[in-house]
């Protein structure tokens, strides 16, 4: 079952909770190294998507392709 919320509203959120999981919440990186790893996570989240993935769908191929 797809989210109630806009397609924007869920990406964001996706990316928000991709980038801490995959980046440990940003442990460790710099601010070169934070906005590539933002960009990856966006990337990534943009290429997952699919018409009616559920949010936790979403997130674990997100994660996945991140691996």
């Amino acid at each position: 079952m797809a989210s109630m919320l806009d397609y924007d509203t869920r990406r964001d959120m996706i990316v928000t909770h991709a980038w801490e999981t995959w980046t440990k919440n940003g442990l460790n990186l710099d601010e070169d190294m934070r906005r590539e790893t933002e960009k990856s996570v966006q990337d990534a989240v943009n290429n997952t998507y699919v018409e009616d993935i559920s949010d936790r769908d979403w997130l674990a191929e997100t994660l996945k392709r991140l691996a």
